[in-house]
């Protein structure tokens, strides 16, 4: 378990941002990792990933393990109870836990850490403080077995920043803005790190140093000022002993001023999707960081899973159902497990009317993913369009007994019934769904059109208004009521509303679809003034013989 302390001597540097970053990229690699908020003033390692943890799951943390040992002689005897999963789905099935500062939210939190006795814990004659959190560490070690501890230490000269870096730590990153108070406090601080005396655990740290937020200058010519500004702050630091030999540095970026959000995985290396290179920036600090704890093995394997990503991302960035299976083959080649990649592959297919090919894809999913009822309901969908209606029924079945209010699945069974002119039962799923989803424009359309198909136009128009009230330019919903006045013989209102639906964006292969599936449009086919409103929009369509 290699353990690593990020450490800056003011705030506002990125400390915990960066802390953040390598976390994710350690767990990219299919590593184990525990991170730990240290610091207990001010905490917000928690918020960091505020989108892959349930915040109101934090109970208990390093304050609540300090105070029960100190005030109630307590130590418990398994680390889990403090610690939190962060919900992260990695390529390669990393995993990040954290032992958050503790509930910050909580009035006991703010109690319990200001009653700890850093002096007693640590410095009086029966101090055990020293043994307490070593024991932290063996618990997590043992029981989390995490590959990489990452602790985000509290900022200045304190006790649990002294404890962090020289109890805890193999390896320090001090972090600095670009002032000469910051600089001037983490050569002190790298200065007392690589005194022997200060050595607590039998072997100094290593230490990297990294200079945050400075300006880019992305002309050549004015490559120079960043320079300037690094070989200042390594002369500071170096101004009475050689304390470093490398700056590493992290670019300001004008998205983190905005919103903190990570940036180490999201850019793409065909293009940079940021005028500020600070993905590379992190990514030159997390190889330092992994250099001797990264197999050749573990690097090639994660460089595959990249480049299958970037070519998923091209394939959907595209409109050329060509080039997306080209990407999509090429990201299969590299990976043929990715399901991601097998599901977009069928999709397209789908779109091409490549049904048998699509549903092979989709079964190659699911046998990856057994558990998604997405790939389940593709198969259900992709069989429903090869009419095999008895294997999609069955499919959506199954589905809603995993999740009874599964919306696709219930319209999905009342559409087969539809295609088996079992209307009175295909009226029964759809009502089901007004009754779950009250608010969904295309079940009130779907009721709408079975009343029509059972002769109830009265109904039929009572139900497409509601859907219309709720999408009042809905293309469906629009062409639904064009067919109730088809039906009524309204042709007035007949060509108002198709005109409308085409003018909403009803395409040609939808409405191609339309036409082969009711036969009530046989009544227009010799009329002129249908064909003059396909003309106007330039739809091409065959008529059924």
């Amino acid at each position: 378990m290699k353990t690593i302390t990020f450490y800056s001597y003011k705030g506002g540097v990125g400390r915990s941002l960066t802390l953040s970053n390598i976390a994710m990229r350690l767990a990219d690699f299919g590593k184990k990792v525990c991170i730990i908020d240290f610091d207990l003033e001010a905490p917000g390692l928690h918020l960091k990933f505020g989108d892959y943890l349930d915040l109101s799951t934090i109970n208990k943390g390093i304050v609540e393990y300090i105070s029960d040992f100190q005030n109630n002689n307590y130590i418990p005897q398994s680390i889990k109870e403090h610690t939190v999963d962060i919900s992260y789905n990695s390529k390669l099935n990393g995993s990040i836990e954290m032992l958050p500062a503790g509930n910050i939210n909580s009035n006991d939190y703010w109690k319990k850490l200001s009653s700890i006795n850093w002096n007693n814990l640590f410095y009086s004659d029966s101090s055990h403080g020293i043994e307490l959190l070593l024991h932290l560490k063996e618990l997590i070690k043992k029981e989390l077995k995490p590959d990489f501890l990452l602790i985000d230490s509290r900022t200045g000269i304190t006790d649990t920043s002294s404890i962090a870096m020289t109890l805890l730590a193999d390896t320090v990153v001090t972090l600095a803005a670009n002032n000469e108070e910051n600089i001037s406090g983490i050569a002190r601080i790298i200065k007392s790190l690589k005194r022997e005396e200060n050595n607590l655990i039998g072997k100094l740290p290593n230490i990297h140093f990294v200079l945050t937020r400075i300006p880019y200058y992305p002309k050549p010519e004015d490559k120079y000022k960043e320079l300037r500004l690094i070989n200042k702050a390594k002369t500071i630091i170096n101004e009475e002993e050689q304390l470093i030999e490398k700056v590493f540095v992290i670019h300001s970026d004008p998205e983190l001023e905005e919103e903190e959000k990570f940036k180490i995985n999201f850019s793409s290396k065909r293009k940079t999707r940021s005028t500020v290179p600070i993905e590379e920036d992190y990514l030159l600090l997390f190889g330092e960081l992994t250099k001797d704890e990264l197999t050749k093995k573990e690097i090639k394997k994660f460089e595959i899973l990249k480049e299958v990503e970037y070519l998923i991302d091209e394939s959907k960035n595209t409109n050329d159902s060509a080039i997306k299976i080209r990407k999509l083959n090429e990201a299969l080649i590299l990976n043929s497990e990715s399901h991601e990649a097998l599901i977009l592959l069928a999709n397209v297919l789908i779109e091409l009317e490549q049904y048998k090919e699509a549903l092979d894809k989709i079964d190659k999913a699911i046998f990856i993913k057994p558990e998604s009822l997405v790939y389940q309901f593709d198969k259900a969908h992709c069989n429903f369009l090869l009419n095999r209606y008895k294997i999609a029924e069955k499919t959506c079945s199954e589905i809603l007994e995993k999740d009874p209010k599964h919306y696709l699945s219930l319209h999905l069974l009342g559409d087969i019934n539809l295609k088996n002119k079992k209307y009175e039962k295909a009226l029964e799923f759809f009502l089901k769904l007004i009754n779950i989803f009250p608010d969904i424009d295309s079940a009130y359309n779907a009721v709408s059109h079975t009343y029509r198909m059972l002769g109830d136009l009265d109904r039929a128009f009572e139900y497409i208004y509601k859907a219309l009230d709720i999408h009042p330019q809905s293309e469906y919903s629009t062409t639904t009521l064009a067919e109730i006045y088809l039906e009524k013989g309204n042709m007035q209102e007949f060509y108002k509303n198709l005109q409308l639906s085409l003018s909403f964006g009803l395409k040609n292969k939808e409405f191609q679809r339309v036409i082969n599936e009711e036969t009530i449009y046989r009544k227009v086919y010799n009329d002129n003034k249908f064909h003059s409103i396909l003309n106007n929009y330039r739809l091409k369509i065959e008529f059924p013989k």
